[in-house]
């Protein structure tokens, strides 16, 4: 074996070694709980709760959120397959997730290795070089270890998010080999397409921030090749693939967005996209920040307590920031020719967020949207210290890398001891996010999960007080207020009629956030178990209050019609909330099944067995099989009765509720 044949193989090691230091700083995180979304994606969600190998149930796990503007089968998989070998034990699907992370870090580490090959091509240096490949090893290493990528692999639900940067690292790898080729020899170059189609199709099934996978190549051929060959004429593959795959969709999806984001905006979120757009900004500079200066005392799951940007000098930091991002996007450009791969990174960085920090109406801030964009910052730094013109003293950037290195092993290890166990968490991000709503609601419900059935332990008593104290701020939403009076419901307390005063001034004061409705759901869910006093009175004034500010949210009007047959028994009116629910979202077949419902349960039978039989019409492959029988034997039962059938209840809800799944 030659002297450059060994050498190359310490990149290897090097990699490993981060691998293996990756899953020592993971480990205690692995012994923690769930938290957020992953009730809505994985604990909570039956349709994942695979017990068999039938088919149908496993389609069912596919295909449970098409239809919601999300298709993530793949995930939905994934999470299946936990749940069947390991049911709910929080531990396995952490463990899936870190084998997926150091996954991602491999693939990561063979695509720069390719990215340093095609630039050396494009300079005519010589193809191999062992500082490059160290110097991916390294890059690879810092990525597996940076704090800002926790998020995406201890947090359960953003496995979609890993899932789907592993194909576009994929997709990555497979067109910077193809460009490679391409651009010497020159020819169709039908690679490239098939590279970017086949990242595309399989990690938009893990979810839908895959999509920018083409415009991450367009970076490449900005930064890089500038869309030429070796021969400096423009390389028509090249070309023509972005415009198929980047160009043409881009057109069709602006198009497609501008038709709802405009009046979703008003009523999905509590602020508009001309603040959501002032407000990025400031978001980017923070993840640069947190990023490339981790901080323990900073870097936390919740970022509710951001206050949206209302005008250029409100806060003054966002014109600061505005002009911030500016400045580094034209730094980048003005330094495309002498440090390509400076200008590549910051490019990938400011591409990463171009779904999650634009007008598309999620929330501000979430640390696991910088999973792939990290990678971007990371060698932008690692073009300015080695790789372009930079230090020229080895053992500073190497004492630099080394530093680095340690540091974000030792930082993620802290956010790895904090998230071991959910008081722990709670705890900690309560603490360092005081004006957090979120954060203290949170620590509240972790205090009841850990009260259990005990109504007098003195963990309630806590989880009361940080309520009550939370209950009348401007920002905290509903959800404290929701608690309180689930607390006392189930403690057989008197509830405070000042409780739901608060509820529907809070509701008719603003857009309510997607967990003020979805504790709007709770409560009613909450009477119908018996779990909470029942007051149909003050329920129908929050029903009404959060319909008129939510503009109708379909989940809200659902729930509406079942609280219209059961505690106002007005079936008509039932009715019409059912079907105006699926007029309004057609696709999304669980509100289908809830009109069938209705319609088995107001004995309107014959409009309940064309129902059904246009559920049966549009079930894919047996998906709603177990569905479709119930309905069936209900449907049988009723037309065996002269009374309609019973409550279209289903029991099972949690002891509070999560958020819904936008993030």
């Amino acid at each position: 074996m030659t002297a450059p044949a060994i050498r190359s193989h310490h990149a290897t090691w090097l990699l490993l070694a981060c691998a293996c230091l990756t899953v020592l700083v993971y480990w205690p995180s692995l012994h923690g709980g769930y938290i957020f979304d992953d009730a809505v994606y994985f604990v909570d969600n039956t349709d994942v709760h695979v017990t068999t190998l039938h088919l149908s149930d496993w389609l069912r796990a596919a295909l449970n959120q098409a239809g919601t503007l999300q298709f993530r089968a793949l995930s939905m998989l994934s999470f299946a397959a936990n749940y069947y070998f390991t049911g709910l034990d929080p531990f396995w699907p952490k463990l899936t997730n870190l084998l997926i992370h150091l996954l991602n870090g491999t693939v990561l580490f063979l695509l720069l290795r390719e990215l340093f090959a095609l630039t050396r091509l494009t300079r005519s240096e010589p193809t191999q070089s062992v500082r490059h490949d160290i110097a991916a090893a390294m890059l690879a290493g810092a990525w597996l270890l940076l704090p800002i990528n926790f998020t995406g692999v201890a947090y359960v639900a953003q496995r979609m998010e890993s899932l789907a940067n592993l194909f576009v690292f994929m997709g990555l790898y497979w067109y910077l080999r193809a460009r490679q080729r391409q651009f010497t020899a020159g020819g169709r170059g039908i690679g490239l397409g098939i590279g970017i189609l086949a990242g595309l199709l399989l990690g938009y099934s893990a979810k839908e921030s895959a999509v920018l996978l083409p415009l991450y190549t367009a970076c490449i051929e900005f930064s890089i090749t500038r869309f030429r060959n070796a021969d400096g004429r423009y390389s028509r593959p090249a070309v023509l693939t972005h415009v198929a795959f980047l160009l043409l969709p881009l057109v069709a999806g602006l198009a497609w967005v501008a038709t709802w984001v405009f009046k979703s905006m008003g009523t999905f979120r509590t602020f508009s996209i001309g603040q959501r757009l002032l407000t990025e900004p400031r978001v980017f500079m923070d993840y640069i920040g947190w990023t490339l200066l981790p901080n323990i005392n900073t870097l936390t799951f919740y970022h509710d307590d951001l206050l949206a940007s209302h005008g250029l000098l409100s806060p003054p930091t966002t014109l600061a920031s505005i002009l911030a991002v500016l400045a580094l996007l034209a730094v980048a450009v003005w330094q495309r020719k002498a440090r390509p791969l400076f200008c590549l990174g910051i490019t990938w960085f400011f591409a990463g967020q171009m779904l999650t920090g634009t007008v598309i109406p999620l929330e501000l801030v979430f640390e696991h949207r910088n999973y792939f964009p990290s990678a971007g910052l990371l060698l932008a730094v690692a073009s300015l210290l080695a790789l372009e013109p930079g230090l020229r003293r080895p053992l500073l950037r190497i004492s630099i890398a080394i530093a680095f290195l340690a540091w974000c092993g030792f930082t993620t290890f802290l956010r790895s001891e904090e998230w071991s166990h959910p008081l722990r968490l709670a705890y900690a991000e309560a603490l360092k996010r005081p004006d957090s709503p979120r954060a203290q609601y949170d620590l509240a419900s972790t205090l009841i999960r850990a009260a259990g059935q005990d109504t007098n332990s003195s963990l309630i008593g806590r989880a009361t007080t940080i309520l009550e104290r939370n209950a009348y701020q401007p920002d905290a939403g509903i959800a404290p207020l929701q608690a309180l009076i689930f607390l006392n419901g189930r403690a057989h307390k008197p509830i405070d009629p000042r409780w739901w005063q608060e509820i529907v001034a809070k509701l008719r004061h603003g857009a309510p956030s997607q967990t003020d409705l979805s504790a709007v759901i709770f409560l009613f869910r909450c009477q119908q178990r018996g779990d909470c006093p029942d007051q149909p009175a003050e329920m129908l004034q929050t029903f009404v209050a959060a319909l008129d500010s939510s503009g109708g949210d379909p989940n809200v009007t659902a729930a509406y019609a079942d609280f219209a047959l059961e505690r106002l028994h007005d079936p008509d009116l039932a009715v019409r909330l059912a079907r105006a629910v699926v007029a309004s979202r057609p696709g999304v077949l669980v509100y289908r099944i809830s009109l069938t419902k209705i319609l088995i349960a107001t004995h309107r039978l014959d409009e309940a067995r064309a129902a059904l039989d246009d559920l049966r019409r549009r079930d894919r492959a047996g998906a709603l099989g177990s569905s479709i029988r119930a309905l069936q034997s209900a449907l049988l039962s009723a037309e065996s009765r002269s009374e309609p059938a019973p409550s279209t209840h289903q029991a099972g809800a949690p002891a509070l509720p999560p958020d819904a799944p936008n993030r």
